[in-house]
């Protein structure tokens, strides 16, 4: 983790504590709630110009705090902050095809075209702290009191907003466990593919390209929603569905390709896979959050006064 990255993210560590501060010394009557959660689902993470065999390549974990300010009986601010942590894992087959090749013998210069099929996976290991700032909706159980011990308080909510990844870990590795290249002469209407002196026929010694990924502050559309439950007195149970989209480039330079398709010097080199500097990343699974509030007082939204506990 650079310096630079490492400033961003103690900027954004205190940023948030004094909004926590803040949030603890308002008035009792300040309707708000404060709440741990824990999201969990399936992750993709694609470079546009990587092979891709399914959509989504791993796992997504999401857990933090969170305070929610309600300047309506139904509609308030939720903030976050948290870990997110996004590993992927893709296997791919490759079948590649080489043309304009020659080797040149004692008699003459032949042209030949190479087959190569590999094993190829790569992995992501990502984790950014998360700062979701959304619009939160839910509806309303009652009239007299938004927040009264005897109601049950159940119903539906949905937020949307904006979730910004500091990153912490982005590291990739890409490997070819396995290569098999075998040559064809279309002159000698011929196969060569046991020369391994060559680069001719199968090598498992493995091809591996690793290094960071050199991410830029994450922005991510986020969407949730689901349904609100009261379990008892002021602690309330959120149970819902996310989805997070990435919408802009998170990427400062381009990932390095694996490459050399043979374990012998005899043929040219040329990269397996090329990598765009754009990542594609989505996220969606299940979410749930432990919310609880101080009981006010007077409820700024009872049209009767103070509320009776």
């Amino acid at each position: 983790m650079t310096q630079m990255r490492f400033c961003k993210t103690v900027i954004i560590l205190f940023t948030l504590s004094g909004i926590c501060a803040s949030a603890q010394v308002r008035s009792d009557t300040d309707p708000g709630e404060f709440s741990i959660y824990l999201g969990g689902g399936l992750s993709s993470i694609h470079h546009q110009d990587a092979p891709r065999n399914g959509f989504f390549n791993g796992y997504a974990i999401d857990f933090g705090v969170g305070y929610t300010y309600y300047f309506h009986r139904n509609w308030g601010i939720f903030v976050g902050l948290g870990p997110g942590i996004y590993n992927t894992r893709k296997p791919v087959d490759l079948d590649l095809l080489t043309t304009g090749l020659s080797v040149a013998t004692a008699t003459e210069t032949l042209q030949y075209e190479l087959y190569t099929q590999a094993a190829y996976q790569e992995a992501f290991q990502i984790t950014f702290i998360n700062l979701p700032v959304m619009l939160r909706y839910q509806t309303q159980q009652n009239t007299v009191s938004w927040r009264r011990t005897q109601d049950s308080y159940n119903g539906f909510y949905a937020m949307g907003g904006i979730n910004a990844g500091f990153p912490l870990i982005d590291t990739y590795q890409s490997e070819i466990t396995t290569v098999t290249n075998a040559a064809y002469f279309p002159e000698l209407d011929n196969w060569a593919a046991t020369q391994r002196f060559a680069g001719l026929g199968t090598f498992d010694d493995g091809i591996v390209a690793d290094g960071d990924l050199a991410l830029d502050l994450s922005l991510r559309l986020a969407l949730e929603a689901g349904f609100k439950w009261r379990l008892k007195n002021n602690f309330l149970l959120y149970t819902g569905a996310f989805c997070n989209f990435g919408l802009n480039n998170t990427t400062q330079s381009t990932r390095e390709p694996v490459r050399n398709n043979i374990a012998a010097d005899r043929l040219t080199d040329f990269p397996f896979i090329t990598f765009s500097d754009k990542i594609d990343m989505l996220t969606v699974g299940v979410i749930l959050r432990l919310a609880f509030f101080r009981k006010p007082q007077n409820c700024p939204f009872n049209p009767y006064g103070s509320v009776r506990r």
